[in-house]
């Protein structure tokens, strides 16, 4: 009896081990380059890792649980491919060109004076209060409104604050997404990476050349896409103890918004957004806690 439960518990763990697999690769675009930063997701299970800045990627994966894989980049068309039908060796992964329906906005020299405003509020209004502590995979957009009144605008500049916290020159990944009750349809045509080069500074990431329209006002977010090493990782380990070290980027936080602007955020590879402090909240003043994120944008008046 002691050797057939032996016999047993050796077949289990055999099994185990037939049903997990490392998955090696390159996420490139038509041309053959790397794709940074592109998200591999197990779609079934919402947990996934990000290749790192040449394109690559690894990862260990049970493919008992794994049946697809999604792979996406921003400014590319995303595919969904069965792992049953991957290569045992090295995957390569192309994506094709994603086209824009973008509005932009025209503005001329003819109409007047151009002008700068900012959405939001400027780095002199807002004030280090904390630091806002996230995950790798995880991303917090803030929604900024806009003071335009009958000009046509469109975005110029983001500004991020990144604290001392955690290790300040790991990237990030900007989003943009339309006014709403929600972030929900995103206006970022293209992958825009950034980074702090020491902490305690305000990044600056030029958006002029996008002609994003600004409209009544934006989202703006950050995604943690970096900060432990995205090699040899499993797809369990943006909940590992590592990633709740904080090795990467931390943006700073503050009330100084007031409650006009409000934080969404979202777990690690996941879609749903929800509230970073609740709209009851009780916060000083009635503010509520936001990232320290803001913008310029030109019009002519």
């Amino acid at each position: 009896m002691r050797n057939l439960i032996l016999i047993v518990a050796m077949l289990v763990s055999v099994t185990a081990v037939a049903q997990t697999r490392i998955f090696r690769g390159r996420v490139t675009d038509e041309q053959g380059t790397g794709l940074a930063f592109a998200v591999i997701e197990a779609k079934e299970q919402h947990k996934g890792v990000y290749t790192d800045e040449s394109g690559y990627f690894t990862f260990i994966g049970n493919v008992a649980e794994m049946k697809t894989l999604a792979v996406f980049c921003l400014g590319f068309e995303r595919q969904e491919l069965e792992v049953a039908t991957l290569p045992q060796d090295s995957v390569i992964i192309r994506l094709h060109p994603k086209a824009t329906t973008l509005k932009t906005v025209q503005i001329t020299a003819h109409q007047g004076k151009r002008r700068t405003g900012v959405l939001g509020r400027g780095r002199r209004a807002l004030r280090h209060d904390g630091e806002l502590y996230r995950n790798y995979g995880a991303e917090t957009a803030i929604r900024l409104k806009a003071d335009t009144g009958q000009y046509e605008a469109e975005l110029k500049n983001i500004y991020v604050y990144i604290t001392k916290e955690g290790d300040p020159e790991t990237r990030f990944r900007i989003h943009v997404y339309e006014w709403g009750d929600l972030p929900e349809r995103e206006i970022t045509d293209s992958n825009v990476i950034a980074h702090a080069r020491k902490g305690g500074t305000w990044v600056k990431i030029d958006l002029s050349d996008k002609r994003i329209p600004v409209g009544d006002g934006l989202f703006v977010s950050v995604e943690w896409v970096s900060g432990f090493g995205n090699k040899e990782i499993g797809m369990q380990s943006s909940y590992a103890a590592e990633v709740a070290g904080f090795n990467g980027m931390v943006p700073g936080i503050t009330d100084g918004y007031g409650a006009p602007s409000i934080t969404y955020t979202r777990k690690p590879f996941e879609k749903e957004w929800t509230h970073y402090d609740a709209p009851d909240a009780a916060r000083k003043g009635g503010y509520f806690l936001n990232p320290m994120i803001y913008c310029t944008y030109s019009y002519i008046k």
